[in-house]
């Protein structure tokens, strides 16, 4: 089977145990083809418009109803 490529975007936010900021997440939103929406995931992500600046660390991003770890190294937002 296909799968359909939508790219999506939402406010998103970042946590640490001493940090909290809000951004925008793209992604794109893979879904299976001919299952009505029923079933996707969201592939590709990347972090914008941090509301302010974060120190160097690992954060918790909670975005499209998901909770997952990242890396804030060197200006960029990367997988632990």
């Amino acid at each position: 089977m296909g799968s359909i490529r939508t790219p999506v975007t939402t406010t998103g936010l970042l946590r640490s145990e001493n940090h909290e900021a809000t951004c925008t997440v793209r992604a794109t939103k893979v879904e299976l083809a001919g299952s009505a929406g029923s079933v996707f995931e969201y592939a590709d992500f990347s972090i914008e418009n941090v509301s302010k600046n974060l120190p160097e660390g690992v954060y918790q991003i909670t975005a499209f109803g998901k909770t997952q770890a990242v890396r804030y190294k060197n200006g960029f937002w990367i997988a632990p």
